[in-house]
């Protein structure tokens, strides 16, 4: 055997031994992953129980305490301001439409996004590519929806902060 061959039979050893240790780091890890998180749910019905906040038929936030699962509780959020953000955006939804506004994959997209700055919500307008809720023909008429609508958008947003 050339000292060639026997060099290259050797750096394949390091990089099978390299190889097995990062397999027995992500091994470890996933072990790790599981036992903080025992069981990853597959379906609705495996929670067993439910906590949170609903929208009643009134728009009034209820509270909602470890009651069983069941197909009628579906519509239960963990947080009070994932309920409130959902029921902004039922409202936000409706004035979209004066504004003849909404997501269009035929023309350019004017969307509100959130940015958190020093701990509040302020909004940045740009063009989006991906489909966005807040979604506008012009940067003008964003701006203008911001400004007449600045409370329910930021009622919106305020699932994204507990």
């Amino acid at each position: 055997m050339t000292p060639e061959e026997k060099l290259n039979i050797i750096n394949r050893l390091n990089a099978l031994e390299l190889q097995q240790k990062k397999n027995l780091d992500e091994i470890g890890a996933l072990k790790k992953y599981l036992e903080e998180n025992p069981k990853l749910l597959e379906s609705w019905m495996d929670l067993n129980e439910v906590s949170g906040f609903y929208i009643d038929s009134f728009s009034k936030i209820e509270s909602y305490e470890n009651r069983p699962v069941n197909e009628e509780n579906r519509n239960v959020f963990v947080t009070e301001n994932q309920a409130k953000s959902t029921l902004a955006k039922a409202q936000l939804s409706q004035l979209l439409k004066s504004y003849n506004s909404g997501w269009n994959n035929q023309l350019d997209n004017y969307a509100i996004f959130p940015q958190l700055k020093d701990g509040k919500f302020t909004p940045y307008i740009g063009i989006s590519i991906l489909p966005q809720f807040l979604a506008f023909r012009s940067r003008e008429k964003a701006f203008l929806f911001y400004q007449q609508h600045e409370e329910l958008i930021q009622i919106y947003w305020s699932e994204f902060v507990e």
